[in-house]
């Protein structure tokens, strides 16, 4: 059947559909130890509610969609990415991990497959008229404005975190008894360090401003496709946040793409309206530095690497180039399907140069030289000429680009059936799908230095979703 006006009232099933879709933007479990609990595991229920909701709503309709042809190639592009995840993990040095994901960051099989079937989900939602899309849209509206208004009191005391330990500091016991413990003062009881604040209703501000950039920028296309004063205060409210989280890839993932705009589409009618949200930023940056200035947030320059040295611009960028450098010289090493989700961290210890220019990296334990094995127990292990094996040190999970995350986790299969799903989506979006749009080149923008985690790309896989929306259903909102 085509797709119905929405009812005036909102059906229970709608109703709980909205509420799993809120939970999967802005969820957390105050009573959780550790990022995986407190973080991860409530969107994960959100949207595997989500997805149950939306196919028992579909399946239990008396007539069907007949609109369900045009995203087949979509559709069978992620099921490539998803089965060439299954295969990198299956083949992985370490599938466990490259299933369960890392902990702070959940974004391993389990979470694609969970996301794959998240965004076709939203698709059937909102084309079979099970959630209106005026709905849709006031859902994460409020996701935005939830976010950001849990930012600002953190930038006044960076140990406000919204969990049962709230403003204890972490201690390290080494004995069952708990007489032998260790306080660092500069992390929170929940694992968070101080560095990391303001995060939001994430486990890192990196993660937060992502998902102030993504929601600010669905709220723009909003705004932009049709005008409404009331928008502006929000997307101020979201800019003042996102500038407060002190980090850059989300403020160029928000204003690039609207400074675009600006420039370049001169033919869009709303181009107006795009100085309006940049002049927000502009404002919303003023009370940033206001703020700074008076000492109540720390004040970050934008782009201080610009005609730095590598060394320098390494160190502005907290060592992105190196970490680049490495993934570069990995991806020859397993090409096709990769090293498992969260492939870096696997492939890490097989491009450190260990018993040369990096052997100060080597643990003080062991005697060079020193080679690198994949253990029984398939961990990845550092032996050295007497036998004593310890686990390779890989200080980071990401190479924060997700394009070489992407292909050192599942390959360059996996990498391009991904790609492909993304390139269709955009290839066919029109102006009535502009905000989802605006979405997708924003989390393109973002990933350019950080990476997929479970608290920002579900946002970027329900506008995968919705972009294949026909356009009358988004013109009815």
């Amino acid at each position: 059947m085509g797709q119905s006006l929405a009812p005036s009232r909102p059906t229970l099933l709608e109703g709980v559909l909205l509420l799993s879709l809120l939970a999967a933007l802005t969820a957390i479990n105050p009573s959780g130890q550790g990022h995986a609990e407190i973080w991860n595991a409530p969107r994960e229920a959100g949207m595997t509610a989500f997805v149950l909701l939306a196919l028992l709503g579909v399946l239990t309709r008396k007539s069907g969609p007949t609109h369900l042809g045009k995203p087949f190639l979509a559709l069978l592009a992620s099921l490539g990415f998803l089965l060439s995840g299954i295969a990198a993990t299956v083949l992985s040095p370490q599938p466990i991990w490259s299933f369960t994901g890392y902990p702070s960051v959940g974004d391993g099989l389990r979470f694609w497959a969970l996301g794959v079937a998240f965004a076709w989900a939203v698709y059937l939602a909102l084309e079979t008229g099970l959630v209106s899309p005026k709905r849709f849209a006031a859902a994460l509206f409020l996701g935005l404005a939830l976010h950001a208004l849990a930012v600002l009191p953190q930038v006044v005391n960076w140990k406000l975190d919204y969990t049962q330990t709230q403003g204890q500091t972490y201690v390290r016991c080494f004995d069952v008894a708990k007489s032998q413990c260790q306080e660092n003062p500069e992390a929170t009881a929940s694992g968070v360090h101080g560095g990391q604040m303001p995060i939001g209703l994430t486990s890192h501000r990196g993660h937060a401003a992502g998902v102030l950039a993504l929601l600010g920028l669905f709220l723009a296309g909003q705004y932009l496709s049709r005008p409404n004063p009331k928008l502006l205060f929000l997307f101020a409210l979201g800019s003042l946040a996102l500038w407060l989280t002190q980090t850059r890839g989300g403020w160029l993932a928000l204003w690039i793409p609207l400074l675009s705009l600006g420039l370049f589409g001169a033919r869009y009618k709303q181009t107006q309206g795009v100085w309006k949200l940049l002049t927000i930023g502009a404002l919303t940056f003023g009370a940033y530095w206001g703020l700074a200035h008076l000492q109540l947030a720390e004040f970050r320059r934008v782009l201080p690497e610009l005609g730095a040295g590598f060394t320098e611009a390494n160190a502005y960028s907290s060592g992105r180039l190196e970490l680049w450098q490495k993934a570069l010289a990995a991806l020859p090493l397993r090409p096709l399907l990769g090293w498992g989700f969260d492939g870096f961290a696997r492939a890490y210890p097989y491009v450190v140069d260990w018993n040369g220019k990096e052997k100060s990296r080597v643990p003080i334990a062991l005697t060079p030289p020193v080679q690198v094995i994949q253990g029984e127990d398939r961990l990845i292990y550092l032996e050295d000429a007497k036998g004593l094996r310890l686990l390779a040190p890989s200080p980071y999970a990401k190479a924060h680009n997700w394009v070489l995350d992407l292909l050192l986790s599942v390959g360059v299969l996996g990498g391009l059936a991904y790609l492909l799903w993304l390139g269709l989506t955009l290839g066919q979006a029109t102006w009535e799908k502009l905000p989802w749009v605006l979405v997708l080149v924003g989390y393109i923008l973002y990933g350019l230095t950080w990476y997929d985690s479970v608290h920002v790309t579900p946002i970027a896989l329900l506008a995968l979703g919705a972009s294949w929306v026909r356009n009358e259903v988004w013109q009815e909102a």
